[in-house]
């Protein structure tokens, strides 16, 4: 059972500690390859991930209300985050940067929840129409 948990719950914890390391970096250069508000697609980006790899996590153990939970464990860390940046030389806390981190929780999580709450509903009706057709 140990294990099962360590198994999803792991990669979504791995990325937070990767996330708050490179935050710990005084000063980081985005490459800008000439795209507006670059800064602001790789906070949506990563924390989209990280939002997806937690709902996984928390749709794989069956906790209840795992939409939810993605979104206040994601939102906590991101605020944490910023919180955390304020203080870190040559970095500062953005509250753009933390609408970029929940839009891309909010919309990683979101399309995985739709997509697994899909992908049951067909299983389920396969089954039914599998039990009609023996009958």
């Amino acid at each position: 059972m140990a294990r099962i948990i360590l198994k999803v719950h792991l990669p979504w914890i791995i990325l937070m500690i990767i996330i708050s390391i490179q935050s710990s970096i005084s000063s980081i250069d985005v490459p800008q390859l000439g795209i507006t508000f670059m800064d602001k697609i790789l906070h949506f980006s990563v924390f989209g991930v990280l939002g997806l790899l937690i709902i996984r996590g928390m749709m794989l153990s069956n906790i209840k209300r795992s939409l939810i939970w993605t979104l206040i464990i994601g939102s906590m860390f991101a605020a944490l985050d910023e919180w955390h940046q304020f203080y870190v030389p040559g970095r500062d806390a953005s509250f753009y940067d933390f609408v970029a981190d929940v839009l891309g929780i909010l919309f990683f999580s979101l399309a995985y929840y739709w997509y697994q709450r899909k992908k049951r509903g067909r299983a389920v009706v396969i089954k039914k129409v599998t039990e009609q057709s023996v009958s």
